[in-house]
């Protein structure tokens, strides 16, 4: 039997919510029952923390504001709230575009509100978010995920409201971002595993030990896309700026000496550009040549402007 889109907007919401906010206080409550440097209502605070990192916020640590977030740790809200929102979708039967509103308005309100209660819950002067970001971004993922959720349970898209004209370039633009990102990911390991003894190195040298090596596995795996995307740039000519004044390229090596944390994962940045290396941006124009293709081979019968 259909229920109420609102209401099951409201469930939707509510349930990713506290299954994310269960599953990032999960690898800090390990934490501390491997270490006795942090009480359980600390842990617990951190967790918060780290969820509503996961969700997008910059958190302050000693008034320093970590802006360079571990964007890995939104896949799992992400999906949550894209389940979320299929789910409540199919339960209360909604097949039309407009209907949608009803079930994203009342989970995003009610996410939302949540991570603003988390943010003031965890609020200390030594580490915290600040409120109206916290709310801020929790909002947007709360979109991104219900929205989309919403859509793939409805059906919409199937229904041929989006031309193709529009539709296949869409997905071309895709096909060619993903290769860009990829390709991004393949250098980013590839010189990670030249520089493997740079990475052990800085490894040995934070003495994390078993749950301090935990953390930092979690941490290095939460990086991974931001590393991918900093591999792309690097391969479309754009760089890495580390800094005002330091820059890596495939054209230049690093224009000034910038002291890095001691992250392992950072161990793959290239100090001098590799052979050849001014020859990468030309992967970007093979990837627009296969979106271009595409478009070309799905829009065949289609005029030649039109393509």
């Amino acid at each position: 039997m259909p229920r109420q889109p609102w209401l099951m907007g409201l469930a939707a919401g509510l349930w990713a919510a506290v299954i994310s906010l269960l599953l990032a206080m999960l690898p800090m409550l390990i934490l501390w029952l491997s270490s006795l440097d942090a009480g359980p209502r600390e842990s617990v605070r951190l967790g918060g923390l780290l969820w509503l990192v996961a969700n997008g916020s910059a958190v302050s640590i000693s008034g320093v504001t970590m802006t360079l977030l571990p964007w890995g740790l939104a896949i799992i809200p992400l999906l949550l709230l894209g389940y979320a929102g299929t789910w409540a979708t199919r339960r209360s039967d909604v097949s039309q575009a407009r209907e949608l509103v009803w079930i994203v308005v009342p989970g995003v309100a009610v996410y939302t509100l949540i991570g603003g209660v988390i943010a003031e819950m965890t609020f200390e002067p030594s580490s915290r978010v600040d409120l109206l970001h916290g709310v801020l971004a929790c909002l947007v993922i709360a979109v991104i995920g219900l929205g989309a959720g919403a859509v793939h349970g409805s059906g919409v898209l199937a229904t041929g409201v989006i031309p193709a004209v529009v539709g296949v370039p869409l997905r071309a633009g895709i096909v060619a971002l993903a290769t860009i990102v990829g390709l991004g990911a393949l250098g980013a390991t590839l010189s990670l595993i030249a520089h493997i003894d740079d990475a052990i190195t800085l490894t040995q040298s934070l003495g994390a030990g078993l749950g301090g090596g935990a953390g930092l596995l979690i941490l290095g795996l939460a990086y991974v896309p931001v590393m991918a995307v900093w591999g792309a740039s690097y391969l479309l000519g754009a760089g890495i700026g580390l800094g005002p004044e330091a820059t890596m390229s495939p054209f230049l090596a690093a224009s000034a000496p910038v002291p890095l944390p001691p992250f392992p994962l950072l161990a793959a940045l290239p100090p001098q550009p590799p052979p050849l290396a001014w020859l990468l941006p030309i992967l970007g124009v093979l990837a627009g040549a296969l979106a271009g293709a595409l478009i070309g081979r799905r829009l065949r019968h289609e005029q030649r402007l039109v393509r």
